[in-house]
Order: structure tokens, then sequence, then C-alpha cells
């Protein structure tokens, strides 16, 4: 892809690139400091590798990707500038997967990418991108994500929780979505200026800068919400919808549960429980698709006793099948067999 002097690389030029660090990132670093150039070439090509997983040890689990023998060397390359309210990187980085997995504290950030060449892939619970040359979104270093990218340039945007208390519900609500609109596109246009001063800055004028781009990010998203707000809808619907598909296939298993279903669908339950408030919650969900499965079967086989056709379908006592069914259609399981074999079918 033709470089184009414009763009941000050109700034990185006026600097000397140093040796990638080999101790992880300390992310809750605040201090403004100048922009460095840090690569991963000064250090022998069996050892880049190593020394950028040892980098990101603290965030994320990375991997070379499939078929690239890390012996061979791994490039990385990026200028970072810390801005106290935000971090600005811009860079190249070679093709890999990377997994943040069973978070055992709050970080309190998200990543803002601007991809530039190569392509993104990010998998968060329900969501899933694929991210091509000009395309902008956000991830949350507090949720469980995996991915991968090819050989990749653009921008990293570090984001702290407290510098977006505004805006934070709907950074939240466009985490691993692509952003669009008019806003996002001027929002675009500013970080690239922005990548092309920050190395004339002093520090005060580096805090300065950190505070108005976390402004300017907070108004572009805010100002762009109720678009994503409508979007959020049609992700619920595939939620749910995902959500019964694995709610029929495991019906008759008693440990049937919520917590089980967010698990194996890799979402959080409070937004599981948003996609079934609808419907009166997931919980309330599986036992009523349970009794009309059982209902079903019941008027259908005149011949299986009560107890043997709860138990196909969750319930371990007969008593506890007989209450809820009860509930849910006024009568016992027996007398709902024999209207059925009147030709009147109770519920």
């Amino acid at each position: 892809m033709q470089q184009d002097d414009r763009r941000p690389a050109s700034a990185a030029r006026l600097l000397e690139p140093v040796p990638l660090p080999r101790e992880p990132r300390d992310v809750r670093d605040r201090a403004p400091a100048p922009p460095r150039l840090f690569s991963t070439r000064p250090y022998p090509a069996p050892e880049q590798f190593d020394v950028w997983k040892t980098r990101m040890a603290s965030l994320l689990e990375v991997a070379p990707s499939d078929g690239h023998d890390p012996a061979r060397g791994f490039e990385v390359e990026y200028l970072t500038c810390n801005m106290a309210d935000v971090v600005f990187t811009s860079g190249r980085f070679a093709a890999q997967t990377f997994a943040r997995v069973s978070v055992p504290s709050p970080v309190d950030i998200w990543w803002l990418f601007r991809v530039r060449s190569g392509e993104a892939w990010f998998e968060t619970g329900e969501r899933q991108i694929h991210a091509g040359p000009g395309a902008m979104f956000i991830i949350s270093l507090d949720d469980d994500f995996r991915g991968r990218i090819s050989d990749y340039e653009g921008l990293v945007i570090g984001m702290r929780r407290d510098a977006f208390e505004r805006v934070t519900e709907q950074l939240d609500s466009v985490c691993n979505t692509i952003l669009s609109g008019n806003l996002i596109e001027l929002l675009a246009d500013y970080l690239d200026r922005l990548e092309m001063r920050v190395i004339q800055l002093s520090s005060d004028e580096l805090r300065q800068a950190g505070r108005a781009t976390a402004n300017m990010i907070a108004a572009c998203i805010e100002l762009s919400g109720t678009r994503q707000e409508q979007g959020r809808g049609a992700i619920e619907s595939i939620l749910f919808e995902r959500a019964r598909e694995y709610i029929e296939a495991h019906l008759g298993e008693f440990d049937l549960t919520p917590n089980r279903v967010a698990e194996q669908l890799r979402v959080s339950r409070s937004n599981l429980y948003r996609a079934f408030e609808s419907v009166g919650g997931v919980a309330g969900y599986i036992m009523r698709r349970r009794l009309r499965a059982a209902h079903a079967e019941l008027v259908a086989s005149a011949d299986k006793r009560v107890q043997e056709i709860a138990y196909r379908h969750g319930f371990k006592q007969a008593s506890d099948f007989t209450r809820a069914f009860r509930r849910e259609f006024g009568v016992s399981p027996r007398v709902a067999r024999e209207r059925a074999r009147g030709g009147s079918i109770a519920g």
C-alpha cells in the first residue's frame, strides 16, 4: 500500500526508534510523557516475539498468527505518547492472535482502534466484527474478548474510564461495533491531525491536548448515540435467537440455567436478561418452554407416566412439575390429559 506522507507515519520518522521495553506495560501510569518510537527491530529476530509477549503480558495473551515462525522475526514498531486522559499509539504490528479472558480485576480502560491497513477480527460475547481499512471501533479491556489481526497499521487510543464519566454507558453500548457517520469521520480526521502534532507538544500541552481529545471522542460518541441505540435492538434480537436455539437444544437437562446459557454464549448475565426482558426473563422463559413441551407430550402420549414426562423435560421431582404445571395451565397434568382425551385441551 502506497504511503501517504501526510499520514502520521511521517511524524514517526522524526524520532529515533528505541528498543521496546522488556517489562510489561504499566497501564495505570498517568504522567504525561513525550512521544517515543518503540521497536522490536533492535533485538535479534528470535527474541522479538518474546519481547512483545512480555510487553503485553499485563493486558493480553498474544501468539503469532498461524503459519508464522516467531524465530524468523516479529516486527512491531509504534509511536506512543501518554497524554494523561488518553494514551496515543500509532504504528505497525505483525500479524498475531490475542485474548483477554477471565479478567482478574478491572483496569477501567477502553481501546479505540482506527485501521489504516490490514484487517482485524474481534469477538466479545454476542458481538463479532471484521474491520478493514478505514474502520473505527472500541474494545473494553474489562470484557473478555478474543481476536486476531493481519499485518496491521493504524491507531490505538487508550481511553481511561474516569475521563469519560459522561458517556461511559454509551461507550460500553457501542463496544465491538463498527462506528460510522459524519461525526466519526470528523473524529478520524482529528486523530490524524493530532498525530502530526504530538511530537511538538510540551508536557503541559500534552495534558491539555489529552483532555481535549477525550472531550472530542466523548462528543462524537454521545451525539452518535441515537443511531447506535437503534442498533442495540437488532443486537439483542440476535442474542435472543442464539439463546433460544441453545435452550431448545438442551431443554431436558437439569442444569439448564440462565448462568449456564450466559457462559455457553459467552455473554454477561445482564446482557442476556435484557434480551429476554420482554418475555419475562431467561429463567421464566426456560420454565415455560419446558412446561409447553411437557404438555404437548402429556396429551399426545396416554401411556407415559407423568413422572417420566416430567423427568424428560428437566424436572427431577414430579411434585415440582405438578405445581409448576398447575400455575401455568390452571389444572393438574392428570386433568389436562383427561381433557385432551375428551377433545378439550387445557392451557
